[in-house]
């Protein structure tokens, strides 16, 4: 059933997309791989937070760049969501690990698969782990809003090449607004649709709102879908200052590179 689904959505994206649903069905299965990669590295006890940052700026390159070509909008995403990325990543390591949100919530060490057909000392620091989930779940959303944001700056200034950077800068605001609500919204659905079952085993249970509200498994919850949130309002700025100082900057750029072929 699996193998189903995935030839629905490749067909789908190859016919919709045409040639760049093709790329795009190639740069998700490269990400896959750097994912796995990364599993494979981490359970081999390679260093958790220099693994993740590499997977990281390796996934936000292919999908911005390898998939969509290098041109101005998509360095300037490259570059605003490598920023961003940097400041939540600091913003998520103190506040998981001051929670201390890591490792098997008070659901899972009650289920007896996991007591008693998983080993629990596998060696690796499930608070680590736990920032690194943190981390990249952020940086899809992080990828999505930057593109969107530089590519309509780039479309105004096609249109208005008299627009001075901090106009430019202005309209990215702008478009940062506009779709601020969708895509938080659009993280809260899919965060919440995959809870719904744990929400009604909890008020099958009995549990009482304080302890659900102090719960492990509400704030490991909670903690990936804000996060995703914060990501996709932090890069706004960020994005709109870097689509138009490259803009902005255009010509000089060109001319620096051409100086430096000859």
């Amino acid at each position: 059933m699996t193998g189903i689904l995935e030839l629905i959505l490749f067909l789908l994206m190859v016919a919709v997309g045409g040639e760049r649903g093709a790329i795009a069905v190639l740069v998700l299965c490269g990400n896959i791989l750097i994912l796995a990669g990364t599993i494979i590295l981490l359970a081999k006890g390679y260093p958790v937070f220099l693994v993740v940052f590499l997977a990281a700026v390796m996934i936000g390159y292919i999908t911005l760049i390898k998939q969509n070509g290098k041109n101005l909008k998509t360095i300037a995403a490259f570059a605003s969501v490598t920023g961003t990325m940097f400041v939540l990543s600091l913003l998520i390591y103190l506040v998981v690990w001051k929670a201390q949100g890591g490792g098997l919530n008070e659901i899972q060490s009650m289920q007896e698969d996991i007591m008693y057909f998983y080993e629990s000392d596998i060696h690796l620091s499930m608070l680590r782990i736990a920032v690194s989930v943190t981390i990249l779940s952020a940086l899809g959303a992080a990828i999505d809003t930057a593109l969107s944001v530089t590519s309509a700056v780039y479309e105004v200034k096609q249109h208005r090449p008299e627009l001075c950077q901090k106009e430019l800068f202005a309209s990215g605001m702008q478009v940062g607004k506009e779709i601020i609500g969708t895509t938080v919204n659009t993280l809260l659905f899919v965060y919440l649709g995959d809870s719904m079952l744990l929400f009604a085993y909890l008020r099958k249970g009995g549990y009482t709102i304080e302890t659900i509200v102090n719960s492990q498994f509400l704030f490991q919850e909670l903690s990936v879908m804000l996060f995703g949130a914060v990501a996709c309002v932090l890069i706004v700025p960020f994005a709109a200052y870097c689509i138009a100082y490259v803009l902005s900057n255009e010509s000089g750029l060109k001319k620096s590179k051409f100086l430096h072929k000859n």
